[in-house]
């Protein structure tokens, strides 16, 4: 996985050292907001506007557990699960007439 690198959009629960050094060490970069006593620190601007999308992502998530029945933690294999997703966002895509839109920009720092 050489030349590979990713980044990670996450909630100020994950903020923590140790979890931030192993990803980086696989070439994963953590991103979150920083908590009320940490000090703050500016982010670019593709950062903050993906940290701004998960929020949408998040009420999306919700909202296909809550109204089409997306269960995530009954499934006996990888097959069954992707099942469950597929089933849920074809209901999603069929049914919901106001879909909220996450828009998606690439990144300056990354070609």
């Amino acid at each position: 996985m050489n030349g590979l690198s990713a980044t990670v959009y996450g909630d100020r629960g994950y903020i923590s050292q140790p979890l931030k050094e192993t990803l980086k060490e696989q070439g994963i970069d953590l991103i979150t907001y920083p908590r009320k006593n940490m000090r703050v620190t500016l982010l670019p601007f593709s950062d903050e506007f993906h940290l701004r999308q998960r929020k949408r992502i998040e009420t999306l998530i919700g909202l296909l557990k809550e109204k089409y029945h997306l269960v995530t933690s009954k499934h006996r294999s990888i097959a069954g699960f992707l099942a469950g997703v597929f089933s849920s966002l074809c209901a999603y895509q069929l049914c919901q007439k106001n879909k909220p839109k996450i828009h998606v920009i690439k990144s300056l720092a990354y070609p």
